[in-house]
Parts: structure tokens; sequence; C-alpha cells
């Protein structure tokens, strides 16, 4: 789902009842409606398998552990998966299940490159169980659509949903993040000041952004080249959609920082050509001078038969030469156009 501008006001999570560290769990019908389980009757769905579940548990809970691995019909590599604290974006198979770890935004007022959270996935036909210890943006919004009335009709929409609305949401900051080089180039073209710490500035969140576009549009792909047998057509063609938004995603990033990287390089060329400039003005002030020093240097030698000692205009004559000199090496400057 697009987003114009990120919700600033988080909504309450819901209570998950009488199993530890549960934030939310939700039934959902044939339809897709989707409504809140609590207790013995979230159990007995779990049991039955009979429609299709969603569980988000908080791993900072105390009791979470064990909570997550007395579910049934999860396998002990889909638990270790829950409860990884693995930082790396990736996917592996547990039999019908698959698993692993995406990243997201820090729940806040907007999506923020500087605050990137971890959550935990598996999913099967019949289940969807994700696990974060920080509450994120992609999980949040998607609980609060579905206090709206937005329907999902099968496992594979809800997770399609949850990459759709992390790649908004990072359409959001690259979007912040082009105006922001827009500006920069306004102001070069209008040969304003620059200076080099707002431009380092957007690079980082540009490699900060690329650091988990990269390996989400990794997992997608290995996603699609070894999908579970339960994704039928209409799953894979959703997922082939959400993996070529990501396609799309990386290539403006790639674009992006080509050109902060060529406006890097424009200003240094501008700040290279300021201290060209100011290293000729040293240098012809440097050449002009060079002649009366040399001068005053002869005439304030302490031996005898300097000339203009004895005369009473000797000061003006020499003050005539250096005068005279110092036109003679404008004349030669000019000649070799150094001005």
């Amino acid at each position: 789902m697009d987003i114009a501008k990120p919700s600033s006001v988080p909504a309450p999570e819901p209570d998950g009842g009488e199993m530890e560290g549960l934030v939310w769990g939700y039934r959902f019908s044939e339809s897709g409606a989707a409504e809140l389980l609590h207790g013995p009757a979230l159990r007995e769905a779990l049991e039955k398998q009979d429609v299709w579940l969603w569980l988000n548990f908080d791993l900072g809970e105390a009791g979470v552990e064990a909570a997550i691995a007395s579910l049934p019909h999860l396998p002990p590599g889909a638990v270790a998966m829950l409860l990884s604290k693995d930082e790396r974006q990736h996917i592996s198979s547990f039999g019908p299940m698959i698993g692993g770890v995406i990243a997201d935004y820090e729940s806040g007022q907007s999506p923020d490159v500087r605050r990137i959270v971890r959550w935990n996935f598996v999913m099967a036909p019949h289940l969807f169980i994700s696990a974060r210890r920080q509450p994120g943006h992609t999980l949040r919004q998607l609980n609060q659509d579905l206090q709206t009335g937005r329907l999902f009709p099968d496992v594979p929409r809800l997770f399609d949903a949850l990459i759709h609305e992390f790649t908004s949401a990072t359409s959001y900051i690259l979007n912040d993040l082009t105006n922001s080089l827009d500006e920069m180039e306004e102001h070069l073209l209008d040969q304003q000041e620059l200076g080099f710490e707002s431009l380092g500035l957007v690079r980082r969140r540009l490699v900060r952004l690329h650091r988990q576009a990269v390996p989400l549009r990794a997992v997608l792909v290995h996603m699609l080249n070894d999908p579970p047998n339960w994704f039928d057509r209409r799953a894979i063609e959703d997922c082939q959609r959400v993996a070529d938004r990501m396609d799309s995603l990386a290539d403006d990033l790639e674009s992006l920082q080509e050109r902060a990287h060529a406006l890097q390089d424009e200003l240094k060329a501008r700040e290279a050509e300021k201290t060209n400039k100011r290293l000729t003005v040293l240098s012809v002030v440097s050449a002009l001078l060079l002649p009366p020093t040399f001068i005053t240097g002869l005439f304030g030698m302490n031996v005898p038969g300097l000339p203009f000692q004895t005369g009473p205009h000797g000061f003006w004559f020499a003050c005539g030469l250096m005068a005279a000199s110092v036109a003679g090496m404008l004349v030669v400057l000019r000649r070799v156009r150094m001005i």
C-alpha cells in the first residue's frame, strides 16, 4: 500500500490474552476479514487449522520462548527461526513452512533509515507467525489496516502486503532524499555555497537504504525460484509483482547513489577550482614582491660601494627601482598569461 505520509499516531496493539508474549492474534474468514482471538479460542483454532491465523509475538517479553515452542505443528527449525537474533535478512524452508528475517523501520512518527529493526517470520498455508524485539512500522501499519477492515484471504497476500508496506516507506524516504539532492543541485547551479556535510548525510542514508534493499530483493528472488508447494499461480504472480517493485526501488536507489556521487565530484571540482584561484593569487603576489624583496635585500647589505648612499635622493631612487621592477614583473606575468 502506497503511503503519502506515514501515520503519526500509533494504534494501540491488542492484548494477546493468556499466551505469553503474544501482541495480537487474528483469525481470518474465507473472505479475508480479520477477527481478534484470545486464550482458549486461539489455541483451539491453532489445533484445528480450519482457518488461517496471524500471530505476532514480542520477543522481549518473559516467557515468549516457551509460548512459541508450545505452538502446535511447528518444527524445531521454525521455532529457532522465530527466536533467532540474526540481523541478516534471509529465508529458509522447514518442510511445507518457510521463514526468515526481514528488515523494517522502527515504529515512530515517520520511517527513519537511521532506526532499522528486524522481524522474524514463519508462514504455512494456515498460519503466519511474526516475532519482533522492537515495534516496527510495517507490522504496526498492517495491524491498523486490519482494524479498518482490510481483507487478506490467504497468507501470501499478507506477506506481500508487509513487503509492499516496507517498500512504500522506503519510497517515502527516497522521495525525501531526491528532494534534498534536487535542492543541492540548484544551489550548485546558482553558484551558492554547499558544504560536504549535507551531501555526506544524504549519501550515508542512501548507503543504509542500499544495505536493506539488496538483501530483501535477494529474499524475494529466492522465494520465487523455490516457492513452497502450497503457493498457487496467483500467489507466485503476487510475489513476482512485489519482487518487481523491489527491483524498481533498488534501481531508483542506485540511480540516486550515482547522482549523489556525481554531485560530490562536482562539489570537489568547485572546491578545487576555488583553491586553484587562491593559489594563483598567492603566486602572483609572491612573484610581484620578489624583485622588490631582492632590491631591499641588496641595499640592506652592510658593504661599501652600494649606489645612492651619498646622494640626497638615494631613497627615492631605490623606491623607483622597486616600482619599476614590479611593473616589469607585471609585464612578464601577462606575457605568460598568469594574470
